[in-house]
């Protein structure tokens, strides 16, 4: 099975952050390396870092740079840059893992093709009561208020059947993404022109994995996650990021204008396991 590095970006909410943590530990097969991206968080992150994975097997570390506004490609980048695993997943904060979460990407990976996950969405009472207690139980797919809740069931035959590769895809989100690496240093990795404002980060890679030649396999009903309820600012209206989206799709760029291959020293190490 490929060797698989874990990349999990967070900012400055602990309390999902030990949650997420909880069920990376709980996994039935264990990630081969573990990387918390911090994109400048607070010494309660840190603390929650230690207290989770610290009394773990896992070969883990945290790296962080500076908190310079938002830097989602940029962290991502250094996550990576922290690893050696021929094999990249991606994952957010801000949801729960399935115990199989990465036994299934890791069975549906294939050469030649990236994989893009589903999540449901947890209500908010129900995520305020995970909060409370520091403990994630695992809902029922039938409850009550649960959104996407087609995305709770877990049917890995069904979903093998449906994960044929396909070609260009507009709609594209990060939290559940994975790819070789091979193929994440072919297109120079995340873009640090994407930083500054939330988002976009995640379809630009995917846009320029597709330029390159790299399909998509989408997962149903296999490495499902728990998204935890929280506010979304939704846009007003179309930005600078979204003109480089329609830039990149015309242009069909393959590669970062400001990428993995040209990432500052900035950041660092600020713990880890013993093995790392």
């Amino acid at each position: 099975m490929l060797n698989a590095a874990l990349i999990i970006t967070t900012y400055n909410w602990p309390e999902s952050l030990r949650l997420m943590l909880q069920s990376v530990v709980a996994q039935s097969k264990t990630p081969d390396e573990v990387v918390v991206a911090d994109d400048g968080s607070g010494s309660e992150t840190s603390r929650v870092v230690e207290e989770i994975l610290g009394p773990s097997s896992l070969r883990w570390c945290h790296v962080r740079h500076d908190d310079s506004g938002i830097r989602q490609a940029r962290i991502k980048n250094l996550g990576v840059k922290n690893t050696k695993g021929h094999y990249l997943i991606f994952i957010d904060h801000d949801v729960v893992l399935h115990p199989e979460f990465l036994a299934d990407h890791l069975t549906m990976a294939q050469p030649g093709s990236f994989l893009q996950g589903k999540r449901c969405f947890l209500p908010e009472d129900y995520t305020k009561r995970l909060f409370e207690s520091g403990v994630f139980t695992r809902p029922s797919p039938f409850m009550a208020g649960m959104e996407n809740r087609k995305n709770a069931f877990r049917f890995r035959k069904i979903g093998r059947t449906m994960a044929r590769p396909k070609g260009f895809q507009v709609s594209l989100r990060g939290c559940n993404l994975s790819m070789h690496r091979e193929d994440f240093l072919k297109v120079d990795g995340y873009d640090e022109v994407f930083d500054r404002l939330w988002g976009r980060e995640d379809s630009d890679i995917c846009y320029r994995l597709f330029h390159s030649g790299v399909k998509i396999r989408n997962l149903w009903f296999t490495a499902l996650q728990y998204h935890l309820y929280h506010e979304v600012i939704k846009r007003a209206g179309k930005d600078r990021l979204d003109e480089e989206l329609i830039n990149i799709r015309s242009e069909k760029r393959t590669r970062a204008k400001k990428g993995f291959s040209t990432l500052s020293s900035e950041g660092e190490i600020i713990a880890g396991s013993r093995n790392f």
